[in-house]
This record gives structure tokens, sequence and C-alpha cells, in this order.
């Protein structure tokens, strides 16, 4: 494996390396950020990532996203390859991420692409456009930024989302008090939660939607997107292991006002 570059970030030194036709972003620590095979760049190379186009399920028609937490810009990739047309924002506190994804990940070739040097919370409490899906990717190394769990942080998510958007979260915490308070939290100012745990990973997505959907919807949208999808996808697959929040468990976790 051959080390490309090395750079101080915000909260940890990040690394590029190249093993044969395979790049990869890492930290320091050791943490995969984003891994990219340039034999099939549009195919995130983390479980998680690819996962996250099980949001197209819960809303067939999204033509806008917003991401935030950047990386190496797979998902975006994966996005731009799925529907062609898509609009994607992404928001990123780490100056030297950007610069890295530009650098060695061609995030700078992709037409209605943004990138906004910023918090995310800052970004969501002035954010005035309207999204089909907000994708929540912002750790702090393995850490869940504990204020992106708060019923404030996701009102004012919500707030950016069309009527029939999604919102989804990257959870990989083993924090199960904060898990216990995102899952409720979720449910109290987006709607219905599913699950998809990664059958490699140790990541779950959490998908809250702004509509009721019942798993024979979400498999027929799912079977009739796959369809159209440009490439080989699992989407199908994807979306029969969503698993939904069980309504008496959201309630029991649900915060008092």
């Amino acid at each position: 494996m051959k080390t490309l570059h090395r750079t101080k970030g915000l909260t940890h030194d990040l690394v590029v390396t190249k093993r044969g036709q395979t790049i990869t972003l890492w930290s320091a620590a050791g943490i995969r950020h984003t891994v990219l095979d340039l034999e099939a760049p549009h195919v995130p190379g983390l479980e998680y990532a690819r996962n996250t186009l099980a949001a197209l399920a819960f809303s067939p028609r999204a033509r806008s996203f917003l991401i935030l937490g950047l990386g190496g810009g797979s998902i975006p990739r994966m996005l731009f390859a799925a529907r062609p047309g898509v609009a994607v924002d992404t928001v990123e506190i780490d100056p030297a991420v950007p610069e890295l994804a530009r650098r060695f990940f061609q995030v700078d070739a992709w037409p209605r692409f943004k990138i906004y040097l910023e918090d995310a919370a800052a970004f969501l409490e002035h954010c005035t456009a309207k999204y089909d899906a907000i994708m929540v990717d912002a750790y702090v190394g393995e850490k869940f930024p504990e204020h992106c769990a708060t019923r404030e942080f996701l009102s004012r998510a919500r707030g950016c989302l069309n009527d029939d958007g999604v919102l989804v979260v990257n959870w990989m915490s083993g924090n199960p008090g904060l898990y216990q308070r995102l899952l409720a939290n979720l449910d109290a100012t987006i709607g219905p939660v599913w699950l998809l745990a990664g059958s490699k990973a140790k990541n779950t997505l959490l998908f809250a939607s702004m509509r009721k959907s019942t798993r024979q919807e979400l498999v027929a949208e799912a079977g009739r997107l796959e369809r159209e999808i440009p490439f080989e996808s699992s989407l199908g697959r994807l979306v029969q292991r969503l698993r939904p929040l069980p309504a008496a468990a959201s309630q029991l976790h649900k915060p008092k006002s």
C-alpha cells in the first residue's frame, strides 16, 4: 500500500493511500472514511455508503440531496450514477477534507454539486432550501456528535425536508443511551423509523420518513427503481432487510417534553 498524502485535519491526521486500483481516505487512527475502486467508482467501497441507496425507496422521486459529512464523496458519486440529473449539496466542517476530496477523489467533476464548509448544525439553522433526502454522516472519529441526536437539530433538519422526504442517519457508536434518544427524537420530529443493519460493518442506517410506508410499498418501489438504475445495484435486497422500529419501543424511549 502506497501513501499518497498525509495532512493534519481539524481533529485528527488524514491519510490517503492507494493499493492497486483502490484509493482510501483514512484517519491516522486507522478508521476508513472513503474507499474508491477506480475500476467501479460509482459503487462505494464501504458497505454503509452503499446501503444509503435504500433512501430512494422512501423518496422514489428524489431529485435533491443534502449530505452532512463529505469524506471522499462516495455517496454523492453513487447518487449521480444512479439518478443522473440529481442535485447534491454537502456540508463539511473540516477544511482539509474537501481539499483531499478534490485532489484524490475527483469530486469537482460533477455538475449540480456543491460543498459548504460549515458546521452541520449552523448550516441547518439558516437553511432555506428543501431537499428530498438528508443524510447525516457527521462523525468526529468514531463518535457521533451528541447534538445531532437532539430534537432541536432534527427539527431543523425536518424544516429542510420536502413533505415526502426522508432523513438518513449513519450510526456506528456504542453509546446505547444516545442511540435510544436518537431513535425517539427521530420518531418524534420526522416520522416512522426503519433500521438497516450492516451485514459486515458495524454501521446501522436509520431511515426516518416524513410519510408512512408499508414494507410492501417499499419493496414495490425498490423493484421498480432497481430496473431504472443504470448499473447493477442491490436496492431490492437492501429493502428486504429493512426493519421497522416498533411503535411501542418508540414510545418507550420518547423523551418527556
